[in-house]
């Protein structure tokens, strides 16, 4: 495959089978047609595992579970079942949240969206 010109990719990461982190430039468009080694398209199965998150979303927001996200920042965040977010931190050694900041109010988080689903 032919690489574009620098100005018109994005950097895409991906732990390869010896556990070396490579980077290839290309644009989404340019692959997400395609076909894996399951007969799917890069396409395809972005949209499954979309789907797929939200359902587990979903599933837990309806336990009363909050959803813990990252962002490229290295922040976590709690998406609440209402619908706010929280910014928080994460102990390792208790395995618990702590709320930092209210980042996004009842219905404004990320992931709000799915309350209308």
């Amino acid at each position: 495959m032919d690489f574009p010109d620098k100005q018109d990719c994005i950097e895409i990461y991906y732990l390869s089978f010896n556990n070396k982190l490579l980077k290839i430039m290309c644009e989404y468009a340019e692959i997400e047609n395609i076909k894996l080694s399951n007969g799917k398209t890069i396409k395809e199965v972005n949209e499954e595992v979309r789907k797929e998150v939200e359902r587990i979303y979903l599933e837990g927001w309806a336990k009363g579970i909050s959803i813990p996200f990252g962002d490229k920042e290295g922040n976590y965040y709690l998406a609440n079942p209402d619908g706010s977010e929280d910014l928080v931190s994460y102990d390792i050694n208790t395995r618990s949240y702590q709320i930092i900041l209210r980042t996004a109010d009842k219905g404004k988080g990320r992931y709000a969206y799915l309350l209308n689903k």
